[in-house]
């Protein structure tokens, strides 16, 4: 049994001249001590207690909810058992072998997809169980867990100084993100859930995909798509050279001329108000100068004729 996982995160380091940079550290999360756990466990009670009187929702009561707002019923259900019972016939299959790697491949994607559809299908009903006393009340004992058990990996000072109030501030950095996941991890002693599916785990020993479960050509190694058309590390269709170096191509693999600029090469222009008048980073109308008109000349006598006059002189 593990008693912390490591892992790396983007987090902002304040400069000697106040600003901020990006940086990489390594952070742990750590098994929480008899004292953490017991204050966890008295502000989930705390916690549901509060919201049974407030008249909260029970999650013995979420089948009735959705099926009197008809978000289930009995043909949702029947196709959810359905779809369920393709993914064990299917897995069975992939286990016992005897067919064409390729096929194997394909079976692995089709399990893969309509697990996705499984998941899909109860959203719903996973909303509504954050709502309920228990998810809620669940929530906050995770929640206070975290916050008190995610540490600077090099020091094992908390991330979190106050706790469960600086982490509520803070919920969607990068940190916090990644910290959440491992933590999960590690106080139910399993690994990823990715890492421990059936159809991945073929993926990935046969290298259909790589450490990141992005399919790969096994031969070279190189992007793919499910199809089997290479990408880059955007996604967008590529085509090789002779040389390793590739070039943007379309879907049929035609070459792509225009640049495909990546997030950094994205220019920002400023936002405009109703009228399409440019607005400052406060939000208020940019006035700008109207170039000055360029001076008419007027004809002139022959008197004149040597001279040059200046029609707003």
């Amino acid at each position: 049994m593990k008693d912390k996982r490591v892992f790396t995160a983007l987090v902002p380091v304040e400069q000697e001249d106040g600003t901020f940079e990006v940086v990489e550290k390594e952070f742990a999360v750590i098994r929480p001590s008899l004292k953490i756990l017991n204050e966890a466990n008295k502000l989930r009670t705390k916690t549901f207690t509060q919201l049974f009187e407030e008249g909260v929702m029970l999650r013995q009561q979420v089948d009735t909810y959705l099926k009197d707002r008809n978000m289930w019923n009995e043909k949702l259900q029947m196709e959810y058992d359905t779809v369920q019972a393709e993914v064990i016939a299917s897995t069975k299959q992939l286990e016992k072998g005897g067919i064409k790697l390729n096929e194997a491949r394909d079976l692995a994607i089709e399990i893969s997809n309509k697990r996705q559809q499984l998941v899909d299908m109860l959203v719903d009903r996973s909303d509504i169980d954050n709502l309920t006393c228990e998810g809620q009340a669940d929530n906050e004992r995770f929640n206070f867990l975290f916050a008190n058990c995610l540490v600077y990996n090099d020091t094992g000072e908390k991330f979190y100084p106050n706790g469960l109030e600086d982490y509520m501030q803070h919920t969607s950095s990068d940190v916090a993100n990644k910290g959440a996941v491992q933590f999960y991890y590690l106080i139910s002693n399993s690994e990823s859930l990715d890492d421990q599916l059936p159809e991945n785990k073929f993926l990935k020993k046969y290298k259909f995909v790589d450490d990141k479960f992005r399919f790969i050509e096994r031969s070279t190694g190189r992007l793919i798509s499910k199809e089997g058309k290479y990408i880059d590390e955007h996604g967008f269709y590529v085509a090789y050279n002779d040389d390793g170096t590739t070039y943007h191509v379309d879907v049929d693999g035609n070459k792509v001329e225009e640049k495909v600029s990546s997030d950094n090469d994205i220019s920002f222009s400023p936002f405009l108000d109703d009228d399409g008048n440019p607005l400052d980073e406060d939000g208020n109308p940019v006035i700008l100068e109207e170039p000055p008109k360029p001076r008419r000349k007027r004809k002139t006598t022959k008197k004149a004729e040597t001279e040059t006059v200046d029609a707003d002189a």
